[in-house]
């Protein structure tokens, strides 16, 4: 069995007390110079190795974040994941995930702070927990709307939608495209800045026939259509199986536009999987994209860029995203100076699924 060398062994060596052999090795207190170097040598040669979990409890830090997301079938989020392991590589710290547990059993986890992959989430944290477990907390933001409190409290890095949805918008309407269409995974009354920004430059156009336009993958928009199924943001804190993803929204939607026979010269998706999904049911269904139908989506994942068709899509950035909670969220937790809100650029990336029409 081998020896486990202790604080103690190291002090015995050296001629000094533990406590100044653990200011020496935390680096928390004054120890002379040489008294030091002659410590962390000791050290060495004994071949001391420190406890993870008593060192976390001595600095009072894990070295370690969460980013509670409960979707990794969204390669955006898989995206943003990977800006935040680089990002907290750099500063010696882990990113773990997780999305499963309850917001009360994060008390039971041993980590420096909390990333959330959007504002909603975030908001539910803040009314079941937040405001009694003070834990240092960043949220992804995407233009929605959120409360006062959460203003106050919690750091935002923010990804425009309502000011992206007019990007693309600009884009199709400089291509001749004005009857606009929209797929969403979710319900006409979700307040969603995509859907918000959506219903307001396209009510001049529709009039009337505005909601016709509106394709809600949402039970509450569909009842009684066995194709429509429960979304995982509708069942956010509901540890159950999630039926269908992003893509096969997607794939029905697709089904539903050619069943309304709808007169729209474009459509804007979701995000990229949902987009390609729509895309390549319509294209079983006999619509060429774009000949017939151009599709412009969000996201910017790299996945969009390998399909059959490269999307036209409105790139959001998501590892620069990541990279950036992790950053706001160090820089909270060491009690530097942090922006309540850290915007992040959009870009619009041509691809291959918008066509210009003739006058």
């Amino acid at each position: 069995m081998i020896a486990v060398v202790t604080r103690k062994d190291i002090a015995a060596k050296a001629g000094v007390s533990v406590s100044v052999v653990s200011r020496a090795l935390n680096n928390s207190g004054y120890v002379e110079a040489e008294k030091k170097k002659k410590i962390l040598q000791i050290a060495k040669e004994l071949g001391y190795s420190p406890n993870p979990v008593a060192m976390s409890l001595a600095s009072r830090r894990t070295k370690q974040i969460l980013f509670y997301c409960k979707d990794l079938r969204n390669a955006f989020n898989i995206e943003a994941y990977e800006g935040m392991f680089r990002a907290a590589q750099k500063q010696d710290y882990m990113v773990v995930v997780n999305g499963d547990i309850d917001f009360h059993r994060i008390k039971d986890l041993m980590v420096d702070g909390l990333i959330f992959p959007n504002e909603t989430m975030t908001q539910q944290y803040l009314r079941k927990i937040g405001k009694n477990y003070y834990l240092s907390v960043v949220s992804m933001g995407f233009g929605n709307v959120i409360s006062g409190e959460f203003q106050k409290s919690v750091p935002i890095v923010e990804c425009d939608l309502w000011r992206g949805t007019e990007q693309i918008f600009q884009y199709l309407w400089m291509r001749g495209h004005h009857r606009i269409a929209m797929v969403t995974p979710y319900g006409w009354n979700q307040e969603e800045s995509r859907i918000i920004a959506w219903k307001q430059l396209t009510k001049e156009e529709f009039g009337e026939r505005q909601r016709e336009y509106y394709l809600g993958m949402s039970c509450m928009d569909f009842p009684g259509d066995s194709r429509i199924t429960v979304f995982p943001e509708e069942r956010v804190f509901m540890n159950e199986e999630i039926p269908d993803s992003f893509f096969e929204k997607g794939e029905v939607s697709a089904e539903i536009f050619r069943e309304k026979n709808l007169d729209a010269t474009a459509v804007i998706c979701f995000n990229d999987e949902m987009a390609m999904g729509f895309c390549k049911k319509m294209k079983m269904l006999g619509c060429r994209i774009p000949e017939d139908l151009s599709v412009v989506s969000y996201d910017g994942v790299y996945s969009g860029r390998y399909a059959i068709q490269k999307l036209t899509t409105l790139s959001l950035n998501a590892q620069m995203l990541g990279k950036k909670c992790v950053e706001v969220l160090l820089d909270k937790i060491n009690g530097n100076k942090i922006k309540n809100v850290t915007h992040i650029p959009l870009k619009l990336i041509e691809g291959e699924t918008v066509r210009t029409l003739r006058e």
